[in-house]
This record gives structure tokens, sequence and C-alpha cells, in this order.
């Protein structure tokens, strides 16, 4: 089974990805229908710790803690794609499915697939639609520095285990230059924002 993978180095913390995500995911499928609207899905957040930054989103876990925690049946498992994937009419809001996720990849709000008009879970659905078109992940289609991959699991975890922990968490690659050099000036500006040089 394929998964996103995550080359942390790499991300810009531009939040293409995430914007891909709330478009994809709202009704219109338009950039002007999501900005504002707060029942839009947004499934991938990008993270900052001091300078660095991190797209976080649902792994689809195997196996998935969540599946097992959840009471009223609302995640499964889709067998072509191996997604989890959350049924938000029978989602009862219990955050049980929350509390066992080690990712801290689930949240809750009303979105426009609640049908009861009140709070359900949501996270990543893969895009699974876009996996049967034979497309990639909105978010990994929206990545233009090459941070999210859409990629065979045990074959990609196994080659970068192979390598050294550097390599595991960079890929083949490393760190592109122009990358490098922008990750630079965001050390040297939060640097300066701080007081220090």
């Amino acid at each position: 089974m394929k998964r996103v993978f995550v080359d942390y180095k790499k991300c810009l913390a531009c939040k293409a990805c995430e914007t891909a995500c709330a478009v994809r995911h709202h009704p219109s499928g338009s950039l002007p229908g999501a900005l504002g609207d707060r029942r839009t899905e947004i499934n991938v957040r990008v993270l900052g710790i001091e300078h660095e930054a991190f797209p976080l989103s649902c792994r689809h876990c195997d196996p998935a803690d969540c599946l097992t925690a959840c009471p009223s049946g609302a995640l499964r498992r889709e067998p072509d794609t191996g997604a989890v994937l959350i049924d938000p009419s029978l989602c009862k809001a219990c955050a049980m499915c929350a509390s066992v996720c080690t990712f801290d990849a689930i949240s809750f709000k009303e979105t426009h697939r609640a049908r009861h008009g009140r709070d359900v879970a949501y996270k990543c659905d893969l895009c699974v639609e876009r996996l049967k078109q034979g497309d990639s992940p909105a978010c990994v289609a929206a990545c233009h520095s090459g941070a999210l991959k859409y990629e065979e699991f045990d074959e990609t975890r196994n080659q970068r285990a192979a390598k050294s922990l550097r390599s595991y968490l960079l890929g083949d690659g490393g760190v592109p230059p122009h990358v490098e050099l922008y990750r630079e000036l965001r050390r040297k500006e939060f640097a300066r924002r701080r007081g220090g040089k």
C-alpha cells in the first residue's frame, strides 16, 4: 500500500498542502468557496516549532488504534487503498479515536459532511476519490518543494531504514541547496526577532 511520506527538511511552511486540502474537501471545489468557511475540512496541518515545519496528517496506521477504539463503528478501512475513513453520520463525537491517536491527526468540528449540525470527527481521507482516478492526494500534488511524496510504504521505509538516520529522514537527495538557503534565512529571522544575532 502507498502512503504519504514527509521529508520535513524540505518543508518551506508555505501551506500549499493545507490550501489544496481545503479546496479538495469543500463542496464548491474552489478556493473562494473554501476561504472563510468555518466548516471547511483541512486534514493536513503544517506545524511550526521554532524555525522547523512539519506537515502533519493521518498516517493510516496498520493496525490502527482509532479503528478499534471507535464504539460507534464510524471508522473503517478502505480495502483498495488501505485508508482509514470516517463516516460522519455514525460519529458520536466521543473522542475515543482522538484519545488513542499517536499523531494527534483527528480533530472535531461541524463540517459540510456532518448531517446533524453538530461537531464530528474529521481527518485525512488520503483523497481516496483522487486515488481511484490515478492521481496522488491533493496535498502531495500541491507540494512544490518535494516535502510530501506518495510512495509504496514498505519499499520506501525499508530503503530509508537501511541507510543512516539522516537518509531515512531526508530521503535520497538530502536537502536541495535552495531549500537549505531558505531555511538558513528563516533561522536568522527567528533569531533576529528574539533579539539574537
